[in-house]
């Protein structure tokens, strides 16, 4: 089945939640840039969960459809995403604001792109 002929179904409500989840942690990000200080710091770290989830079916992916595929590669690079940011604030580096910004993006792009496929 191409993509074309595939119902959209509830996948976008993921995609809307992940999306929703990035402008969250960006905030975060950008709270922390900015001088506010985050309680729980260790709490960041549960994003590797995520992280280590996407690098492994990224690796399942591409050793299924080949390294060219790009659902392989996008998932890798969410999953080494996710693991950069958990460890940046886990380890309080400066980032300036460009990161925040760029996390802050992704995820209105990624719910954009969901509300867009979904009607």
């Amino acid at each position: 089945m191409r993509a074309e002929e595939r119902k959209p179904g509830h996948s976008w409500v993921a995609s809307v939640v992940g999306g929703v989840m990035l402008v969250l942690i960006g905030s975060a990000v950008l709270m922390d840039q900015l001088g506010y200080l985050l309680p729980y710091r260790w709490v960041f770290l549960i994003l590797l969960i995520p992280a280590s989830s996407a690098i492994v079916d990224g690796l399942r992916i591409a050793r299924i459809a080949g390294w060219q595929s790009i659902q392989a590669l996008s998932r890798l690079i969410a999953g080494i995403l996710f693991a950069l940011i958990g460890m940046l604030m886990f380890l309080r580096l400066n980032t300036g604001l460009i990161l925040p910004a760029l996390i802050m993006a992704l995820g209105v792009g990624t719910i954009a792109r969901a509300l867009g496929r979904q009607s």
